[in-house]
């Protein structure tokens, strides 16, 4: 049987703290080598502006392995609609276990990799956020990061004020702290400890003479070619950490234009997070540093935290089973 898990399963079945213990396990086996990324494959789809994409990952030690797709047509999302879906399959037999309507999963997984992050590259004593943006992706890396440090206070900036205010609102009625919306991204990120930048901007919207001394920067929204967030002063005051060290430099749009600008090289990515996660390298070296952590999602993330759901689903039984031979009903033939 295959176990198919809805969006109100996956809601049901886990949490962001233990998403964070899932996601900083799973990057550690990567980074000791055992857990591996399969190439990720991206295609535009012709004749649109629409992107088709394939992340796959093996991660022995949950038995499982596994492969994400996800699609996006710029502007054309539409409400309730499934836009990323994992197949988990299992270790040893090869048989297809589950199939998991992964939105909330994917957000879940992006926030919880920047909350590992940070629990290696911030300040201990971080405890005030700026983010730049106010969706989706957002929420989940101030939930994350509030996970691992002890938040304080937010500003929150977006192009659209009304969601910024909306946005800053849930903080603090969600999470407890003193949240506030602001005019700009220099007011948002200017004595901020802790940084998010999390739009779908094609020209940079930080630049690095904002960046406080000891801040750390969670820079999720740049995940394709076209898009930038940091400028090129940014990464060359910090340290730069990756999910994934090839992807990022083959993908994200800011960091690309960094490098090909000359101003810095592909020697600015010091470490990948599974490397961190391991204890193979050293995060934060010292109070003043600026670290920056670039992420453009790898299937690890995906997979591990699906694998996990598949085992929480079967013991609270949660999900519905799908019967692979059972018969189906035939369309009558048009004529």
């Amino acid at each position: 049987m295959v176990l198919f898990l809805s969006e109100r399963d996956v809601q049901a079945a886990i949490t962001m703290p233990e998403t964070l213990s899932i996601v900083e396990s799973a990057f550690s086996d990567l980074g000791r080598g055992k857990a591996t990324l399969l190439p990720r494959v991206s295609q535009t789809l012709p004749g649109t502006s629409g992107m088709f994409r394939i992340l796959a990952s093996t991660i022995p030690a949950q038995k499982m392995f596994g492969l994400k797709t996800l699609t996006g047509f710029p502007g054309k999302r539409i409400e309730n609609e499934v836009y990323f879906v994992i197949l988990l399959f299992e270790m040893g037999s090869g048989a297809l276990r589950a199939v998991v309507s992964a939105n909330y999963l994917t957000g879940l997984r992006t926030g919880a990799a920047s909350g590992v992050a940070a629990k290696f590259l911030a300040r201990e004593d971080a405890d005030s956020l700026g983010i730049l943006g106010a969706g989706v992706q957002a929420w989940y890396q101030a939930e994350a990061l509030c996970a691992v440090r002890k938040v304080r206070a937010a500003k929150v900036f977006s192009r659209d004020a009304q969601k910024a205010e909306v946005f800053a609102e849930r903080l603090s009625r969600e999470l407890g702290i003193d949240a506030k919306s602001v005019s700009s991204a220099e007011k948002a990120v200017r004595g901020s400890s802790l940084v998010v930048t999390a739009m779908t901007s094609t020209s940079p919207v930080v630049q690095g003479a904002w960046l406080e001394n000891g801040a750390h920067v969670s820079a999720i929204g740049a995940n394709t070619r076209s898009k930038q967030e940091l400028d090129v002063a940014c990464f060359q005051r910090a340290r730069v950490f990756a999910d994934s060290r090839e992807q990022v430099l083959e993908e994200s749009g800011d960091l690309r234009a960094a490098v090909e600008s000359g101003e810095v090289t592909q020697r600015v990515v010091c470490a990948e997070l599974g490397e961190l996660a391991a204890g193979l390298k050293k995060g934060r070296l010292n109070e003043d540093e600026i670290t920056i952590f670039k992420s453009v999602g790898i299937a690890l993330q995906d997979v591990a935290v699906a694998a996990a759901l598949f085992e929480n689903a079967q013991r609270s039984g949660l999900g519905t089973e799908l019967d692979p031979n059972a018969a189906g009903h035939r369309m009558a033939a048009v004529r």
